[in-house]
Parts: C-alpha cells; sequence; structure tokens
C-alpha cells in the first residue's frame, strides 16, 4: 500500500469545516482502496493506526469513528477477524469508554452483522451497552431500507421474548446458511432455477407442486413482517405475493410470488446508456423484455395493445406512462399505509407486455447474469434516497426514520425516471464509500444545493415541458415542496402524455386570464349583462316604434317597472351564484366541494336558464299589464311582432352568454378549481351532458337570425334596415357560438383525460 495517498495527513494546519471534512473523506477513500489492494493483489491488511496521524487530536476525533464503519464492514462482509466496538475502543482510547461510544459507531456494527448473517438480540444489545439499549433498539428494530450496506435499518432484529414459546425451543432460522440450489425440493416447491440471491435470502423459480404453477420462491432466514406487509398489496403494478409458510426440514421461511419473468428496469437503464439519444424508443424496453421472454422460454404476448404502443411511441412518453403506472401503484401501496423506501431500477420488474411492478425482495433480482454489476444493481440504493432518508441513515446528522414518509418515495421515483429517461442518474454522487457520515452529508448537500436549470440540459432535446416539471418537482429537496402523494405524480404524468390537458391545468401566463382568476365577479357580470343588455335595448326601441301614440306614456311605465323589477332581481341571483363559485378559486380559504367543480362547468347553463326565465316571465307580464292601459290598434299585428322580437332578443341574451361563460368556466375556472385541489377533476357524465347543452344551444343561436329575416319580410320599410343589422349580427353571432362550441369541446376532451367516474372500456 502506498504512502503517497496518505500523505496529506501528516500536515496539521487550521482548516475550515470542509477542508477538515474533505481530508475526511480522502482517508476513507485510502482505507477503502488499502482493503481493496488487500483483496485483489494480496497486500499485507490494512491498519486503521496508518490512516490517523497521532499529532492531530481534532481530525482524530473527526475521522476515527468514520474509519472504524469502513473497516468493520470490510471485516464482517468478507470474514476477515471480524471485529466488535469494544476491541476499537481499547485499541483507540480517543473512542471514548464503551458506554460511551457514538451511536451511530455502536448501531453500524450491529448491522453489519446482521447483513453478514450474525444474529442479533435485545438480550445482547442491552447486556453489552445498557446505556445506550433503548436508542439502539429502537433504531434497529425500525426503518427498512433495503439494499445499502451500511444504512440499513432492518425490522427483523430478533427479540428476545419473541424467541420463547410455550414450551418450545427458539427458532434457529437466522442460523441456516443459504446454500440452497436448482433441482431441489424444499416443502413444496421444486427449485428450477436461481433467480438471485442477498446476504439474508435467495430467489428462485420453482414449480408449487400442489397448486401446478410456477412461483418466485424467497427463500429466507429471518422472521420479520415482510411477508404480512407485501401479502396486503393486490395491484397491477405491484408484484403479488401469494402467501408465505415455514419449512421444518430444513428449516426456512418460505415467501412465494408472482413470476415476471421481463427482467428489471435496471437491465433497461443499460441499453438507454448503449443507445444514441436519437434512436431510444419504447422499442428499446421490448427488446430488454423479448431478450429475457427468450432466456426463460416464455411467449411473447404479441397481441398485447401496450406492446403495440410501446412500439410507436417516443422514449419520453414510455417513460411517463411507466412512470406513472409506477406511481399508481406507489399510491396503492402508501394508501395501505405500506413505505416501500427502496425504489430503484433492480427492483421494478417488467411483465411480458412491458408492464411495470413494483416489488423489493431485498435480493438483487436481475436474473443471475454474471457481468451485472452487484454495487450498482443492489448496493446503490443510497444513490435514489431522498435527503430526509439520507440524513436518517446516520443519527448524528439529525434524521429520524419517523420523518421518510411518502414523499421520500416520490423522491426516489424521480431519480429513477430522471435515469430511466437520460441513461445517467441527476446526482454525480460519485463510488460509494461504503455510506461514511462523510459521503453521506457530501450526497444531502448536493441534493440540496442542485442548479436544475444546469442538470436540465441533460435531458433529452425531445423531452416534454411537462415531464421536466414533473421530474424537478419530484426532486425538490424540501420535501414542502414536491408532491405530496403518489397519486398527484401519477395524475401529472398522465397528463404529460396529454399535452392538451396538461397546458389546460398549468397556472395561466396572460395578463388577462389572471385577471379574470383575480376578479371572477366583474368578469362573469359583464360577461352575462352585455348581452342582456344589447338585446333588451334593441327589444324596447324595436317595440316602442310600433306603439301607437296614445299608450307610449303606459307603455314606458309598465317597461319601467317591469325592468327595473325582473332583471335586478335576475342580476342578483346571477352575482350569489357567482359569489360561491368565487369562493372556491380562492385559495386563501379552500372549500373542498364534490358539488363546487360541477357548479363551475355548468354555471353558463344555469345563466342561461336564468335568463330565458326572466324575459319568459317579462313576456307573459307585459301583455296582460299593457291591455290594464288600453285597447291597442291592430292588437294581432302588434302581439305577433312583440313575442318575435321578443323571442329573437331573448334566445340571442341566453345562448351568447351561456357560450361565453362555458368557455370561461372550462378554459379557466374549472382548470384552477383543479389545480387548488379542490376537486381531482370532472366526473365524466357532467362532460357529456354538457357537450348535449352545447348542441342544443348552438341550434337555438341559428334561430337568432331565422327570426330576424321572418321580422324583416313582416315589418315596415322604416324598421326593416335594423332588422337587417340584427340578421347580420345574428349570423356573425351564430358563427363565433359555433366556434365557441368547437373550442369548447377541445376543452372538455382534454378534460376527460382527468374525467372520475367513466365507464369501463370508455
Amino acid at each position: 500500500m502506498s504512502t503517497s495517498s496518505h500523505s496529506s495527513l501528516s500536515k496539521p494546519s487550521a482548516q475550515s469545516d470542509e477542508q477538515r471534512w474533505e481530508r475526511v473523506a480522502r482517508a476513507i477513500d485510502g482505507l477503502s482502496e488499502a482493503w481493496e489492494a488487500h483483496f485483489s493483489g494480496g497486500e499485507a491488511e490494512p491498519s486503521l493506526a496508518d490512516f490517523l496521524p497521532s499529532a492531530e487530536g481534532e481530525f482524530v476525533k473527526l475521522a476515527l469513528p468514520e474509519l472504524v464503519k469502513l473497516d468493520l464492514e470490510y471485516r464482517w462482509q468478507y470474514s476477515r477477524a471480524p471485529r466488535r466496538v469494544e476491541e476499537y475502543a481499547v485499541e483507540f482510547p480517543a473512542l471514548g469508554p464503551v458506554d460511551q461510544l457514538p451511536l451511530d459507531l455502536i448501531h453500524e456494527e450491529l448491522q453489519v452483522r446482521m447483513q453478514a448473517g450474525d444474529r442479533v438480540t435485545e438480550e445482547e444489545i442491552r447486556e453489552r451497552f445498557p446505556k445506550q439499549a433503548t436508542a439502539l433498539c429502537a433504531l434497529v428494530g425500525g426503518m427498512a431500507v433495503s439494499g445499502s450496506p451500511t444504512c440499513t435499518y432492518y425490522g427483523s432484529t430478533v427479540r428476545s421474548d419473541a424467541l420463547k414459546g410455550e414450551g418450545k425451543e427458539p427458532t434457529k432460522l437466522e442460523e441456516i446458511p443459504l446454500s440452497f440450489e436448482a433441482g431441489q425440493t424444499v416443502d413444496d416447491f421444486q427449485l428450477l432455477t436461481e433467480l438471485g440471491s442477498g446476504a439474508f435470502a435467495q430467489v428462485f423459480l420453482a414449480r408449487q407442486m400442489s397448486m401446478e404453477r410456477l412461483v418466485a420462491l424467497k427463500i429466507s432466514k429471518h422472521t420479520g413482517n415482510e411477508p404480512q406487509t407485501l401479502a396486503q398489496l393486490d395491484h397491477q403494478y405491484v408484484v403479488r405475493v401469494f402467501d408465505q409458510r415455514v419449512s421444518v426440514v430444513p428449516p426456512a421461511r418460505l415467501l412465494y410470488m408472482e413470476v415476471i419473468p421481463g427482467g428489471t428496469v435496471f437491465d433497461v437503464v443499460r441499453r438507454v446508456r448503449g443507445t444514441p439519444q436519437k434512436q431510444r424508443t419504447g422499442q428499446l424496453l421490448l427488446d430488454v423484455v423479448d431478450a429475457n421472454l427468450g432466456s426463460s422460454g416464455v411467449a411473447r404476448p404479441d397481441s398485447s395493445s401496450h406492446r403495440h404502443w410501446l412500439a410507436e411511441t417516443s422514449w419520453p412518453l414510455v417513460v411517463c406512462r411507466l412512470g406513472a403506472q409506477l406511481a399508481e401503484g406507489l399510491a396503492y401501496a402508501h394508501s395501505r399505509g405500506v413505505l416501500h423506501r427502496d425504489i430503484k431500477p433492480a427492483n421494478v420488474l417488467l411483465s411480458p407486455e412491458g408492464l411495470p411492478k413494483l416489488a423489493d425482495f431485498n435480493v438483487s433480482y436481475n436474473g443471475g447474469r454474471a457481468d451485472e454489476d452487484p454495487a450498482e444493481a443492489f448496493g446503490g440504493s443510497l444513490a435514489y434516497m431522498s435527503p430526509e432518508q439520507l440524513q436518517a441513515c446516520h443519527p448524528v446528522l439529525g434524521g429520524s426514520p419517523q420523518l421518510v414518509r411518502g414523499q421520500s418515495d416520490v423522491y426516489s421515483l424521480g431519480i429513477l425516471l430522471w435515469e430511466l429517461l437520460v441513461g445517467l442518474r441527476p446526482f454525480d454522487d460519485g463510488p460509494s464509500d461504503g455510506g461514511s457520515l462523510a459521503h453521506i452529508q457530501r450526497m444531502i448537500d448536493r441534493r440540496h444545493y442542485a442548479d436544475f436549470g444546469e442538470m436540465s440540459k441533460a435531458l433529452p432535446s425531445d423531452c416534454p415541458e411537462s415531464l421536466r416539471q414533473v421530474l424537478l418537482k419530484c426532486l425538490a429537496s424540501r420535501k414542502e415542496e414536491r408532491y405530496q402523494t403518489a397519486d398527484e405524480v401519477a395524475r401529472d404524468l398522465r397528463l404529460c402524455l396529454n399535452p392538451r390537458c396538461w397546458k389546460l391545468l398549468q397556472e395561466p401566463q396572460s395578463v388577462i386570464t389572471k385577471l379574470m382568476l383575480a376578479l371572477p365577479i366583474p368578469t362573469v357580470v359583464i360577461a352575462g349583462l352585455l348581452p342582456n343588455a344589447l338585446a333588451g335595448r334593441f327589444n324596447l326601441e324595436y317595440n316602442r316604434s310600433r306603439i301607437p301614440p296614445d299608450l307610449s306614456e303606459w307603455f314606458e311605465t309598465v317597461q319601467l317597472w317591469i325592468n327595473g323589477i325582473v332583471f335586478p332581481l335576475g342580476v342578483l341571483v346571477g352575482v350569489w351564484m357567482v359569489r360561491k363559485i368565487a369562493r372556491l378559486l380562492d385559495r386563501t380559504k379552500p372549500q373542498v366541494s364534490a358539488q363546487g367543480g360541477k357548479q363551475v362547468l355548468f354555471f353558463g347553463w344555469f345563466v342561461s336558464l336564468l335568463t330565458l326565465g326572466m324575459w319568459s316571465s317579462s313576456g307573459l307580464i307585459f301583455p296582460f299589464v299593457m291591455n290594464l292601459g288600453g285597447a291597442i290598434e291592430g292588437k294581432v299585428s302588434f302581439y305577433s311582432h312583440f313575442f318575435m322580437s321578443l323571442a329573437l332578443c331573448g334566445i340571442a341574451a341566453a345562448v351568447f352568454p351561456y357560450f361565453i361563460l362555458t368557455a370561461l368556466a372550462v378554459r379557466v375556472y374549472f382548470p384552477a378549481v383543479v389545480r387548488n385541489g379542490l376537486v381531482p377533476g370532472p366526473r365524466w357524465h357532467d362532460l357529456q351532458k354538457l357537450r348535449k347543452l352545447n348542441l342544443v344551444h348552438l341550434a337555438l343561436s341559428a334561430l337568432v337570425p331565422m327570426l330576424g329575416i321572418l321580422l324583416v319580410t313582416l315589418s315596415s320599410t322604416t324598421q326593416q334596415w335594423a332588422l337587417v343589422v340584427v340578421c347580420i349580427v345574428g349570423i356573425v353571432g351564430f358563427a363565433a357560438m359555433f366556434l365557441l362550441e368547437r373550442y369548447i369541446n377541445s376543452n372538455l376532451d382534454a378534460l376527460e383525460k382527468i374525467a372520475i367516474e367513466t365507464p369501463r372500456g370508455i
């Protein structure tokens, strides 16, 4: 071992904390290289003292615990004179007495021993470390983060009282060697071929003889709660665990689950790295799946619609759909109180159809290929952890397993999808040095101070902006800024597959749209009142010109009272309804309401009915009251024109606001209600009803120019010019309403992508 690699350790100087940690990292690197040289080149076994300059007490205090952790790992992992922390305390007094040893250092010894197959019990912990026992038992029995060599919390630590039964000897499952081979028969299972193995278990493709079916069989030493947890899950994007049983001869715990023969996402990532960006399509994933199917003798499901979609789709959209499916499976697990906490490519299996399934065998499930990199496929979990999960790996960093919740799984999923899209993970964490405190702290800092603008340059040129935003939100260092649920991730990734819907639900950028959202009451009142005011003015002037001079004063009195009562009352009702909707748009006072979204969507219809009601009631009251003022000469002609002009203006006053307000609802206000989280989406049946209403109102709008033409033919020469103008306005209005109807339907098509209560087969 070369001494030059450690020369920097012999130069004491005033250094910043960052410089000290860099020196600690170099010392760890040196020890790691020395151990590797010992195994590969036959050099002498390294001594920790060679990496600790005795003159630098402060540096020794900082570096010694981390070096001891790494030394523990190598010794236990490779059975090189395994030691316990008490022996290090005797050799290095700087560590302090045993009852004052750092908690994370003791915890490290327990973890590497369990990983090496050594049994750890609560009795031992309390006997060796009485002062630290309570905290240690909480750590060892807490969060299950599989895959990391030095930062795993195993829930399967054996409690002393659990080893005692009524007249029974303590279980020996923890002490059996992992020496099962293909060809053996274990209990009800005939082992066919080994799929993977780890420190605690082996996974075989096996035939369950009683059921005559193939299963993936996990043979384990431990008696934790994993089977009970996994057996709760039954979802199309989660590997189905059938059951568990305990074999007496040979002694083992058997966990059997469905066989997923299409390989893993890790296989796909490897293929992505070796494929130029422009050549990446969904066919890449199918090629990986088919290669695994061929090696396992499973036929390709060529008729699969999902395979056909994959073969014809660009790679970013494939990643979107794959991510949405994984997020759905994750959301399902979270809804059952199950956190994954070890999402990485090797833990996502692929079905023959190319569908992903979340798995966590706690072993490297990679098909048993000799060229697989175990460190990357199994030991790379640290690289996929969120900042808070990394902090929980070392108690001295202030983290806690209890703080690692669903948002941490969302973060890990974001890293997995980034790697699947690009071929590389978003953070260059460098080679792992065994999960030391210094390495983990650097990983945490790298995530907290990431330059997302610079990172985004690595994304493919055909990556949609929507997917970029989803990935960056998943990777927010503060969990409060991430998606709060996997359901939200699934929804947004589905939207990435539908650009129109995604654009519809984004925060508005135009000043006009922002004003409409900020001032919904004035906007809606103007949109509803303006057509009514114009129609009412025309109707008044048209009928005023036809009234006999002796009844003109009575006409003015009647129209003033009717219009002064009916229309203001209608306006008040409309404003009341608008205020209810405006409260749904107020983010500072969220009011979750299943009916709220429906009220927004159908507000245009409400105004249409209200307007028709006002005009109809006015039309019924007016003739009756006018007759009280005296007889009208040419009554039939007068009232014929009156009712035709009333119908023309009433329909225009109802139809035009309907289309304007409905367009505002589907483009501005309903998306805001969804963004605010008040409703997940529109009801499918509501959207279909709105389409029918659009057709009805479009047909009504066609009546406006027709009634105008009819009035032209029946009117005197002096009135025809005004009616011709009305006909032209009606034709232009119909054309405008036709375009608005098409615009509204295009938005309804987009909203259908997030519709709820959608019938099967739609």
